[in-house]
């Protein structure tokens, strides 16, 4: 049986061995090279063959470099509440004409006035994302890349709505304030 010292030295060796190979094999020689030090037996399946065809007779030595995979983690999926009135009411405006009102022209000022439009003008507790997507699939406006992430700005950087501990959301009298009296903002008027 091979010793702990033993392989150490054989996987320095076997990496330098792998590191001529191109890319979509080096797994394969390296699974195969460690099993063939171990004493496993060689599949002699089409991947093998493969590999021992690809294998360069000499290849120049490169520069070493780093790949850094680029995973997606845990990407953001929202979906359309179906249950969320957005028509007119008897006592509130239809969220399309509301929105039209209010002519918010970033991100942040459309964060606010659909989370203002939820709680003060439909009466919700609270605001979730799911209902702020299906604020701005209402109005055919396409949502930020990163959609909670927006959010968080407007949070952090206007204050003008807040997460709870549950991760809903709702406006503090900053926000409503800034919806009530600050939007639609006037037009600047060339001399």
């Amino acid at each position: 049986m091979k010793s702990y010292e033993d392989l150490k030295a054989e996987l320095i060796e076997i990496a330098g061995v792998v590191e001529k190979y191109p890319d979509d094999v080096k797994k394969q020689v390296f699974d195969l090279l460690v099993s063939k030090f171990l004493g496993g037996a060689v599949d002699s399946t089409a991947d093998t063959v493969e590999v021992e065809a690809q294998a360069p007779k000499s290849v120049p030595k490169k520069k070493a470099t780093t790949k850094i995979n680029k995973k997606k983690v845990g990407t953001e999926s929202y979906k359309i509440d179906r249950n969320l009135d957005l028509r007119a009411g008897t006592d509130s405006p239809s969220f399309v004409n509301f929105y039209d009102e209010k002519s918010p022209t970033s991100t942040a000022e459309f964060n606010a006035i659909a989370v203002y439009y939820l709680i003060k003008l439909k009466g919700h507790k609270e605001a979730t994302l799911d209902q702020a997507y299906t604020c701005y699939s209402e109005v055919k406006r396409k949502p930020a890349e990163h959609f909670k992430q927006s959010f968080r700005d407007t949070q952090n950087k206007q204050g003008y709505i807040e997460f709870t501990e549950g991760g809903t959301i709702v406006i503090p009298h900053r926000g409503v304030v800034f919806v009530e009296h600050d939007l639609p903002k006037p037009l600047k008027v060339k001399k």
